[in-house]
């Protein structure tokens, strides 16, 4: 049962990290190689996918951190299992810094206009 919610949880993550838009820019091509196009524009998707849910992750990773080095140090303290301490506190402090980062999502920026300004940092002609 574990390693099912385990395996899902995994499954979500890694759908969570693909660019989920199907944006593509008029952009001139001429001179420039297409499959560079093609990681060009991945990458500028990327970039603003995470600029957005950054915040998120950084809250989710902290709140583990923090959350396991106080739940060891409860454990210690008390005299109970410092390590049953710390897998409960990296739990919670995993939950509650995904809350907290949540709330720091940006709204979602114009991603045309990011992507676009991204494709004419590299180089490329991005038609109106």
């Amino acid at each position: 049962m574990i390693r099912r919610a385990a395996m899902l949880m995994l499954c979500a993550l890694a759908a969570g990290c693909a660019p989920a838009s199907n944006y593509r820019p008029a952009v001139d091509l001429a001179g420039a190689s297409a499959a560079r196009y093609e990681i060009d524009l991945s990458d500028c998707k990327k970039v603003a996918e995470r600029d957005r849910y950054g915040p998120v992750l950084a809250g989710a990773i902290i709140g583990a951190g923090l959350g396991a080095s106080l739940g060891a140090v409860g454990g210690w303290a008390t005299g109970g299992n410092v390590g049953l301490g710390m897998s409960y506190g990296a739990l919670s402090g995993l939950v509650a810094g995904t809350a907290v980062g949540a709330t720091q999502v940006q709204p979602a920026p114009d991603e045309k206009q990011f992507v676009d300004q991204c494709l004419r940092n590299n180089g490329y002609k991005v038609g109106g």
